[in-house]
Formats: structure tokens, C-alpha cells, sequence
């Protein structure tokens, strides 16, 4: 009797045995983060550490759900991801990573998975706030391109959303028709010389100029307040979509080359393409932001996936991840036709003397 009772407790512990490495299989299995970490960053861009951060930091904020058919958090984290990273939800996670989910349930993921990203994004993304901030941006630019002042570089690039309703209160459709006729949010962004995003403006729509988006910046009051203040050695570079100011220098068109003006352009194109490599690598590896892919939501949150993406880049550039089977992809086409030199007449005035002034000191 004992006997069997033995025999059948030593059935039940090797049962048990059995079941919990079956569950030790299954979980590895499942978790998204068990792939070879080439296999990851060509999935999700991240490194598997830096995704488990991001996803550790956001993690205290995410829903929780009672019931037992909730998609785990981690898995509305990863889909999440995906989608930023591929722009498409016909390439499956399911197929890759064993969390398979429906489309409803990767829409709903991103809308929770944006709104935190956009919460973290003043951690990753800012402008410089002190002085030791600023000089380390403008020594950044001087060491690579010898070019001296530099507090970033500024561009627009267009996002392509789907038409919003003709007849919304908010966001009417016409008002998103850019100069190409299709439907686009003109997102700003200035970068460092790592290109690293110091700032990104994602709240205008496509038929509103570069220019405009620039007047009613943020950066611009601060660039203004500083100048004000008696900053004279301190400016963003800008193409000439921008309007000329003592801390926004544009190009001289029609320089001629092997002149001052002609060495000045040629300094500002190099140290200018920074932002456009910027915003080639931003859409390269965040793949729905690309023209060929049409981000399907409102322009509100539309514009928080741009924000989130743009966290996601700064974490590449902060940890140097790197994927070499990214390939640039410059499709930031110009959508500003026309030369604009307008504001205050006293800023572009003083925009003329602070060009020229740097032109006489450095590119003689």
C-alpha cells in the first residue's frame, strides 16, 4: 500500500516536472524578446536592452486588465513597435515572435503605446536649456564642419496621413492638401551635427509653409529671447524656405564659387545636410512615416506616432545602435517653391549684418 502511495507521489512530482518545463518552453517561446539580437533590430530597430528599457520605463502607466484574454502588456508594447518600425500591418508580429493579434488589437496597442512615448518624449528630446547644453552642440558642429555658432540645423518634411473628414471641426480635410495635392501633416525637426532630434513640431498640416510653422515655434521665441538678450554668436541654419534672422542663417542665392559668399554656402550646405540625413534615418528605420506608406489615423494621432518615433531615434542615436541593413532613404521632397526673406524688417536687417559679419571672420 505504502508502496504504491510512493509510486504514485514520484508519478505526480515528474508530472509536475514535465508540465512546469513545458511552460518554461512555451513562455520562452512567446516572449518577443527571446530572438537573436540581429533578428531584433532588423524587426524592431531597438536592441533587445533598449527595448526592455523603454518598456520597463513605460510598463508602471500601461493598462491592466482582469481578464484572462487581455493581450499582455508586452505584447502591446512589441506590436507596437513593429508598426513603427515596418509601416504595415499585413508583415505579421505573429508570424515572427509568436504573439500573433488581430488589427483591431495592434490599433488599439499603438494609440496606448503613443500616448506614453509622447509622455516620455521631454526625457529624450530637447532643445539645449543652458549654456553648457548649447556649447556642447555648437562644438559638436565646429569640430565636423568648421563651421562656428551652430545651435542646430532646421528642415520640414512632410508626413502623409489619410484625408480627414472634409467637413471636421477641427481638422477639415482641404486644410491638409500640400503643394503636391496630397494629404500630409509638415512636421519641423532640428537636429544636432549626431543627429540627434533637439526639437520636432508635428501639429501643422501640409498646406501650411515651413516658414509659418517656424514663425509660430517654440525655438524661435527662445533663439529671439536669447538674441534679445544680448546673444550674438548663436544660430540655427535653414535653407531658404526660411526667413534670414540674426539667429537663423539661410544661404546667399547666386553665390559664386571660390568667393566668401560662395565658401559660405558651401559650409552651410555640409553642416545643413545633417538634418536632412536626420530625417532620412528617422524614416528609414521607422518605415510609417515613409511617402509610400500612409499613416491611417486622425492628425492628432498621427502626430503622436511621429513623436514616438522620433523618441525611439533618439534612443539610437543616445545608445549608437547602428543596423547596417538599413538603407537611407532621402524622400524628403521640397514642397516650398519660393525664396521667402520676410519678417520683422529689423530681423532680417540684423539677419544680413550677422551673415555678412560671419562671412568676413571666417570664409575669406
Amino acid at each position: 500500500m505504502e508502496r504504491n502511495v510512493l509510486v504514485q507521489i514520484l508519478v505526480e512530482v515528474e508530472r509536475r516536472d514535465r508540465m512546469r518545463n513545458l511552460s518554461r518552453f512555451l513562455r520562452d517561446v512567446n516572449d518577443p524578446f527571446f530572438v537573436p539580437e540581429e533578428s531584433f533590430r532588423k524587426t524592431y530597430r531597438l536592441s533587445r536592452q533598449a527595448a526592455r528599457d523603454v518598456f520597463q520605463e513605460i510598463l508602471p502607466r500601461m493598462e491592466r486588465g482582469r481578464r484572462a484574454t487581455r493581450t499582455p502588456s508586452v505584447v502591446r508594447f512589441m506590436v507596437s513597435l513593429h508598426f513603427f518600425a515596418q509601416g504595415s500591418y499585413q508583415k505579421s508580429v505573429g508570424k515572427d515572435q509568436h504573439c500573433a493579434v488581430s488589427q483591431s488589437v495592434v490599433s488599439k496597442s499603438l494609440k496606448e503605446v503613443t500616448n506614453l512615448l509622447v509622455e516620455i518624449a521631454p526625457r529624450y528630446i530637447q532643445f539645449p536649456r543652458d549654456m553648457q547644453e548649447a556649447v556642447a552642440v555648437k562644438a559638436g558642429f565646429y569640430e565636423k564642419f568648421g563651421f562656428p555658432g551652430i545651435e542646430g540645423c532646421i528642415d520640414g518634411t512632410h508626413i502623409l496621413i489619410f484625408p480627414p473628414p472634409a467637413e471636421h471641426p477641427v481638422h477639415p480635410g482641404r486644410v491638409y492638401v500640400n503643394r503636391k495635392n496630397s494629404h500630409s501633416i509638415n512636421c519641423q525637426l532640428i537636429c544636432d551635427s549626431n543627429l540627434k532630434i533637439l526639437n520636432i513640431n508635428a501639429r501643422f498640416p501640409g498646406s501650411v509653409h515651413d516658414s509659418a510653422v517656424w514663425m509660430m515655434s517654440n525655438v524661435k521665441e527662445i533663439m529671439r529671447n536669447n538674441h534679445m538678450q544680448g546673444d550674438r554668436t548663436t544660430w540655427l541654419l535653414g535653407d531658404s524656405g526660411y526667413p534670414l534672422a540674426p539667429f537663423l542663417l539661410t544661404p546667399i542665392i547666386g553665390a559664386e564659387d571660390n568667393t566668401p559668399e560662395g565658401r559660405y554656402n558651401k559650409a552651410h550646405i555640409r553642416a545643413r545636410n545633417c538634418v536632412e540625413r536626420c530625417i532620412g534615418l528617422l524614416k528609414s528605420y521607422f518605415r510609417c512615416l515613409l511617402k509610400d506608406r500612409v499613416l491611417h489615423y486622425s492628425p492628432e494621432v498621427a502626430g503622436k506616432i511621429i513623436y514616438s518615433c522620433a523618441v525611439l531615434h533618439n534612443i539610437l542615436r543616445i545608445r549608437n545602435i547602428e543596423n547596417d541593413e538599413i538603407n537611407i532613404v532621402y524622400d524628403n521632397e521640397n514642397y516650398n517653391n519660393e525664396e521667402l526673406e520676410y519678417e520683422e524688417h529689423n530681423l532680417l536687417h540684423e539677419g544680413r549684418i550677422t551673415r555678412n559679419n560671419l562671412i568676413l571672420q571666417h570664409f575669406q
